[in-house]
């Protein structure tokens, strides 16, 4: 599970926003496919969810269901609560 990883990488040190950005832009670039995903941006796959706080100042928003209000696949809304 990914909140779980982002939740382990800050245990080892990473602030939130690092282990956040380890998972995004920085696996896009490793992967190659930096212009698919890994920002937001017009044209890119749109994968995205909407959380409760600030995820990137408490990385455990990621790991669990209650906090997400928002889910986002391939640009069409697949939960919301908002």
């Amino acid at each position: 599970m990914q909140g779980t990883e982002l939740r382990l990488k800050t245990e080892c040190g990473m602030t939130s926003y690092e282990a956040i950005k380890s998972a995004t832009i920085v696996n896009a670039k490793l992967f190659r496919t930096e212009g698919k995903i890994g920002t937001i941006e017009i044209g890119k796959w749109a994968d995205i969810i909407a959380v409760d706080g600030k995820p990137d100042e408490d990385v455990e928003l990621l790991s669990g269901l209650d906090h997400i209000r928002l889910v986002m696949k391939g640009g069409e809304i697949m939960k919301n609560t908002l």
